[in-house]
């Protein structure tokens, strides 16, 4: 293969599906969990904060990489490990600074444009994180114009979310308005991914790429995840009920 050639990608459409669904049970869990955080007072609140943060963020991370696997190449490609590591904890720093700033007493703007920032900048931070942690006979090259609007994209997803998480904190609303609005969450987050997937070219190198800590993408992988991320969404959602029903039967 000519070194200097331009790498052909392709996109497996079934994950891309798959990836959008994902991030729809994240942005639902997000709206599940975020009255429950709300309710919570002192070791509680922090507990229902960081379980909270790790469903939503594990749901986010989980369809960044699902994204990133229907992305193929014509070459092998490994990932490092410790970097995949390092973009899922940017994720759920993303979730706990989102469930921290809807579960303060007022949405005030200074709050709600601060969250939005770091919010987008951990987005950002665990896409580009988790593209580094690519490891293939290929150089890639990034187009400045498309990572910019990807992180536009990012703030306004961020900001849209913050809004629409505090608005669905407290009461009961109507399943098919909380899903009409998991929907809109769901489909705003992976635009932010594969605009950034825009950005990115690879040409081909002789070079073989240090694999110290990677591993190949295979499909027992991808299942793992894919099946960890609904496991803990579940987890959550089915926590947040039973401390709900506790508290009722409590009540009476």
């Amino acid at each position: 293969m000519d070194e200097s050639a331009v790498l052909p990608a392709t996109y497996d459409y079934s994950l891309i599906a798959l990836s959008v669904l994902i991030a729809i049970c994240a942005a639902y869990t997000a709206l599940d969990l975020s009255g429950r955080v709300v309710a919570a007072r002192n070791r509680q609140r922090v507990a229902w904060l960081w379980g909270g943060a790790v469903a939503m963020g594990t749901g986010i991370w989980s369809m960044h990489y699902t994204g990133m696997l229907a992305y193929r190449l014509p070459v092998p490609v490994y990932y490092h490990i410790p970097t995949v590591v390092l973009s899922l904890v940017a994720a759920i720093l993303a979730s706990v600074i989102a469930l921290w700033v809807v579960s303060r007493a007022a949405m005030t703007p200074l709050p709600l444009i601060g969250g939005g920032l770091l919010m987008a900048a951990a987005i950002s931070t665990m896409h580009y994180t988790g593209m580094a942690a690519m490891r293939l006979a290929a150089m890639h090259h990034y187009d400045p114009v498309w990572v910019v609007l990807s992180v536009a994209i990012a703030l306004v997803d961020s900001l849209v979310a913050l809004i629409l998480i505090f608005q669905f904190r407290e009461g009961v609303p109507k399943f098919f308005l909380k899903m009409a609005c998991a929907i809109a969450m769901g489909v705003a987050i992976p635009a932010m991914h594969y605009t950034a997937m825009m950005a990115i070219t690879y040409t081909a190198m002789k070079t073989q790429p240090d694999l110290t800590w990677s591993a190949e993408s295979t499909t027992l992988a991808n299942g793992a995840i894919i099946v960890m991320t609904f496991v803990i969404l579940g987890a959550a959602f089915l926590l947040r009920k039973r401390s709900i029903a506790a508290a009722v039967a409590a009540g009476d």
